[in-house]
C-alpha cells in the first residue's frame, strides 16, 4: 500500500471518527426546551457560493500536494489556481461579510422583522 493511500485511508478514519463523536453529542435526547428567540439584528448570512468557491480553492491546494511529480514538493499547475481561487474566495466573503455588517450597523433591512415578531 503507497504513501499516499495509506495517507487517504488515516484521514477518511478521523473524518469519520469526528462525525461519529458530533453525531452521539447531538443525538442525546435531553428534555425539550424552548430555544429563545435571537436578538434584534441578528439573522442568518445570506445564500451565498463563496463556501464553494473556498472548497474549490482548498480541493486544488491538496490535490497539488498530494499528486506531486518526483522530486517536488507540489505540482505548480494545481497549486498555484487553488492558491488564486482560495484567496479571492477568502476576499469576496471578507467583503460580502462588511457590507452586510455595515447594511446592519446603518439600520438597514435586517432586524425590523424580527423585532416586530417578537412582541
Amino acid at each position: 500500500m503507497s504513501d499516499t493511500a495509506i495517507g487517504f485511508a488515516i484521514v477518511g478514519i478521523g473524518m469519520l471518527t469526528v462525525l461519529g463523536v458530533v453525531y452521539i453529542i447531538f443525538s442525546r435526547s435531553g428534555p425539550a426546551e424552548p430555544r429563545p428567540h435571537p436578538p434584534s439584528g441578528v439573522h442568518l448570512p445570506n445564500p451565498s457560493y463563496l463556501p464553494v468557491v473556498l472548497s474549490v480553492g482548498a480541493a486544488l491546494l491538496g490535490a497539488g500536494f498530494v499528486f506531486h511529480p518526483e522530486g517536488q514538493v507540489a505540482n505548480l499547475f494545481l497549486v498555484i489556481p487553488g492558491l488564486l481561487v482560495f484567496v479571492a474566495g477568502c476576499a469576496w466573503w471578507v467583503r460580502a461579510a462588511g457590507r452586510e455588517w455595515h447594511d446592519v450597523e446603518s439600520g438597514g433591512s435586517h432586524g425590523e422583522s424580527h423585532a416586530d415578531e417578537a412582541h
